[in-house]
């Protein structure tokens, strides 16, 4: 199994030699009356730690080449977030490396330019740690407070190193404190007197800063600016800008709320500028070495996704860190489908990094597919639609800008449509796309996700190791904040006027003439529109995509006339208790008659099924005993979808036992009767009965699991 560390690179990996060796140079060049900051401005996983490393070992590998002597000091003030103020653990760190040194037989030469100096600041932590018992009495530090019984095993310890000769002649706690008082009041001067003496530049490279508290941050440069203002001193800073920002914010507060000072011109011309004399904003990784000197080589150990190399980069973008964490999680889950998940069968590892980046980059989709597979199946048919068709032999392929068809692909459903918004698509179309290899040959089917199964299959296998990035950032993904009348409009399905033949041979055949034109809701009635007219869902079977079910006659044209009065249309039905009179001459929400839900559902042609049964309707052998998410499964030529099976749909007319007439105009059905029709079978049906022309009928008012129905608005009127 491949697994990568996230420790810095020894050697440059990702084009950034160049902005190496410029670093190097601007600290050799620095000759300044005081400190000199180098800030590396850099997002969270850029490369900021390996810059660094890579700056410190070239000054120390070429240190005997320089005319002036040269000690880089590595701090961490990450290690140190339990102390009050990161600026004690500091001056720890540089007398520590300043000790190395005249401990060091290799750098005799050195002792001499090093010694004085330690000799003159020996004392400073613990002077630091006598001033803030109280309140910090040096200027921009005087926020700062530290408790000085949470190191005091540390204070003792460095007691006995300093002070060996006090502490000999006895009463050593109260002269040091004496020592360490006038240390404190003369603080800056000692350290200037200290730097007079001081023969050799000291780069110090402070490490980590983002990864600590912001108001922290910014007060260890703070601290840094005011006591080590001081020839021979280069600071060399990784921080992400952001959280300076958000340290400023926490410090300043007061400013920030005053008409003089807005936070970007604080924060840029009053702060930055003061405390960082060279800002230097970390380039990306080059695109080239990145995929050659991280991608490639990793993604050979994971056979057959190499070809893939293109496709993570253009998603997940640059930034190092994220590249490794995703290579770690698609090598433990590929470890787990040949070991455990896939058994026998086939795995696919281009379906695995699909799904994979959909995890990462859409965090709430996964959390979605989770529950609902099927949406996966919905949106890659819907990527496919936007594909070009292939260009000839020399030619490159045209791709429409997908502001012309995004709203050609909405479906009105919002659970699927608040992923086809613009920003979405860009990302997620190269990810769904079924499309060649980089190389452009043909010998590598690159699959997509055609089935519920399959996409169950790669989401289960990814639950494990995308948890915590899928958790840790999204929560449920709310639903887009639709008007009725925008929610309607993409439902909507016009349908023209004409004539057709009706029935079958046991009905008897008739040819129907539909005078009017009207619109067709595409879908039946889901729960979640049902719940956002009615405030309930009798469903029986859950699920926001899902055909409401459990309705009776009356409930859908109680909906109906609901669904009428909140558009500002008439109602259609006149109800007295069970006693209903239908206008059909009114413009609100209906029920289609039966003639007019037959002639939809044959498109006004003579097809009972509109197209294989598989391919378009859910009965008993492929429902899996369940209603099923609207739009699953391929439309009719007038775009509705689930004409057939998932729920039966319930029609205006009273039941008949056959037709008559040779030829009937906008027929209507009896004027009374028992029975209401139902048309287009259901998820428990045989195939039997899932035709256009199959006929059942039903008492009004029975409700069962199986039964939903659908709207239809004439088409002179909008939504």
């Amino acid at each position: 199994m491949l697994v990568l560390s996230d420790e810095y690179a020894e050697q440059d990996l990702i084009g950034h030699s160049v902005y190496r060796d410029g670093l190097v140079q601007v600290i050799r060049s620095v000759h300044s009356r005081g400190s000199f900051t180098i800030g590396i401005f850099g997002s969270w996983g850029s490369g900021k730690t390996t810059i660094l490393q890579q700056v410190r070992t070239s000054l120390d590998d070429t240190r005997g080449e320089q005319k002036e002597p040269t000690l880089t000091v590595w701090f961490n003030p990450w290690q140190f977030t339990a102390d009050e103020h990161l600026i004690i653990p500091f001056f720890h760190t540089l007398i520590a490396s300043l000790e190395a040194v005249t401990a060091d037989s290799n750098l005799k030469k050195w002792h001499h330019l090093v010694q004085p100096f330690l000799e003159k600041i020996a004392h400073v932590p613990l002077a630091l740690l006598y001033g803030m018992e109280g309140d910090f009495k040096i200027p921009l530090l005087l926020n700062a407070r530290f408790i000085p019984s949470k190191t005091i095993d540390y204070q003792q310890a460095q007691e006995e190193r300093v002070d060996k000769a006090v502490q000999e002649a006895g009463g050593a706690v109260t002269e040091a404190a004496r020592k360490y008082e006038s240390t404190y009041y003369n603080l800056i001067k000692i350290l200037r007197e200290a730097a007079s003496t001081l023969g050799l530049k000291i780069v110090v490279f402070v490490d980590d800063l983002d990864r600590c508290l912001p108001e922290k941050a910014v007060q260890l440069l703070e601290g840094l600016k005011v006591l080590l203002d001081l020839p021979n001193f280069v600071f060399v800073v990784g921080v992400a800008r952001e959280v300076i920002e958000r340290g400023l914010q926490i410090r300043y507060q007061s400013l920030y709320e005053t008409e003089k000072y807005g936070a970007s011109h604080f924060l840029e011309e009053d702060y930055l500028d003061k405390i960082i004399q060279f800002p230097f904003s970390l380039p990306a990784a080059a695109p080239k070495d990145l995929k050659e000197n991280i991608l490639r080589p990793h993604l050979r150990e994971l056979q057959g996704t190499e070809p893939f190399i293109d496709l993570i980069y253009e998603s997940l973008g640059s930034n190092p860190r994220t590249l490794k964490r995703y290579l770690n999680a698609i090598s433990f889950t590929a470890y787990l489908a040949e070991k455990r998940i896939f058994d026998n069968e086939d795995f696919h590892p281009e379906l695995l990094i699909k799904v994979s980046l959909i995890g990462y980059i859409f965090p709430a989709l996964f959390r979605q597919l989770e529950r609902h597979p099927a949406h996966l199946v919905r949106l890659q048919k819907i990527v496919q639609k936007l594909e070009p068709e292939k260009p000839p032999a020399g030619q490159s392929r045209q791709e429409e800008p997908h502001s012309q068809t995004q709203d050609l692909l909405k479906t009105g459903l919002p659970i699927i449509d608040q992923w086809l918004d613009f920003r979405s698509l860009e990302k997620l179309r190269p990810i769904l796309r079924i499309r060649e290899n980089s190389n452009g040959s043909s010998d590598i089917t690159v699959r997509g996700f055609f089935d519920e199964q399959t996409v169950v299959k790669y989401v289960r296998l990814l639950e494990t190791s995308l948890d915590s990035e899928v958790h840790a950032h999204s929560q449920d993904q709310p639903l887009p904040t639709l008007s009725l009348a925008e929610e309607l409009i993409g439902r909507l399905v016009s349908v023209p006027a004409g004539r057709f033949t009706m029935g079958n041979e046991r009905t008897g055949k008739v040819e129907v003439e539909i005078t009017k034109a009207f619109q067709m809701d595409k879908y039946p009635m889901t729960q979640s529109l049902y719940q956002k007219v009615t405030g309930t869902n009798p469903s029986h079977f859950q699920g926001e995509d899902l055909p409401v079910d459990g309705i009776s006659w009356f409930d859908a044209i109680q909906f109906c006339n609901r669904l009428s009065s909140l558009s500002g249309f008439e109602e259609v039905y006149e109800i007295q208790d069970k006693e209903v009179e239908i206008h059909l001459d009114r413009n609100g929400y209906r029920l289609p008659t039966e003639a007019e839900w037959e002639y939809a559902c044959r498109c006004g042609g003579s097809d009972d099924r509109h197209g294989e049964l598989e391919e378009v309707s859910w009965y008993s052998k492929n429902s899996g005993k369940q209603t099923r998410g609207v739009g699953q499964k391929d439309a009719n030529s007038w775009g509705l979808y689930d004409m057939l099976g998932n729920v039966w749909e319930w029609c205006n007319d009273w039941y008949s036992k056959g037709y008559s007439g040779p030829t009937r105009r906008d027929p209507a059905g009896p004027r009374e009767g028992s029975h209401r029709i139902q048309r287009g079978g259901s998820w428990a049906n045989f195939s039997t009965n899932i035709r256009a022309s199959y006929r059942t009928r039903e008492d009004p008012s029975i409700r069962d699991d199986n039964q939903g129905f659908r709207v239809i608005l004439p088409s002179t009127e909008k939504p």
